[in-house]
């Protein structure tokens, strides 16, 4: 997959750059390393009778493989947003005082992935957070009302007063 865009939430790429350069070098080349997995068999969705997207990449599968590639850095996947907490909310994957979430998934799920930021900010197990995301190009051919790069960066500066994690935004592209 192809880094498109960054957007730098809060100062989070120049933090990243200054205190925590081999975890975003780290970041970098996994997605650089890692494909989006094709679909064997590309499958339409239509709405009244209208082709609303063409559904080519397994979000689950690129999922999978994103996973074993943070986990072959030694990055903790899937590792507990709050340490020493009840709680059953889990990370993506985690190194340090970094936590990245990959969202292919519905455009719903990245606010809850900002909130377990926040959560685990809060808790002073993280510094920064880091949010993959496709480009909307490729979340169209993911699925329909994919999470996507656009409209996140577009939404997220809204929220100021309310997150003050810095947060990274990668958008990847096929």
């Amino acid at each position: 997959m192809r880094i498109e865009k960054a957007h730098s939430y809060r100062h989070a790429e120049a933090i990243l750059e200054r205190v925590f350069p081999k975890e975003k070098s780290e970041i970098e080349g996994i997605l650089q390393a890692v494909e989006f997995v094709k679909l064997p068999h590309p499958r339409e969705r239509t709405r009244n009778g209208r082709v609303v997207s063409v559904k080519s990449l397994s979000a689950d599968q690129t999922n999978k493989q994103l996973t074993e590639a943070f986990r072959a850095k030694k990055w903790q996947t899937k590792p507990r947003i709050i340490s020493g907490s009840k709680s059953e909310l889990c990370a993506d994957a985690k190194s340090g005082k970094i936590q990245v979430e990959i969202q292919f998934g519905n455009m719903a799920r990245w606010y809850t992935d900002v909130f377990k930021f926040l959560l685990s900010y809060s808790a002073d197990d993280i510094e920064i957070g880091v949010l993959i995301v496709p480009m909307q190009s490729t979340a169209n051919k993911i699925d329909e009302n994919v999470a996507y790069y656009e409209r996140v960066i577009r939404e997220l500066p809204h929220a100021i007063m309310g997150i003050t994690i810095p947060i990274w935004v990668i958008g990847v592209t096929e």
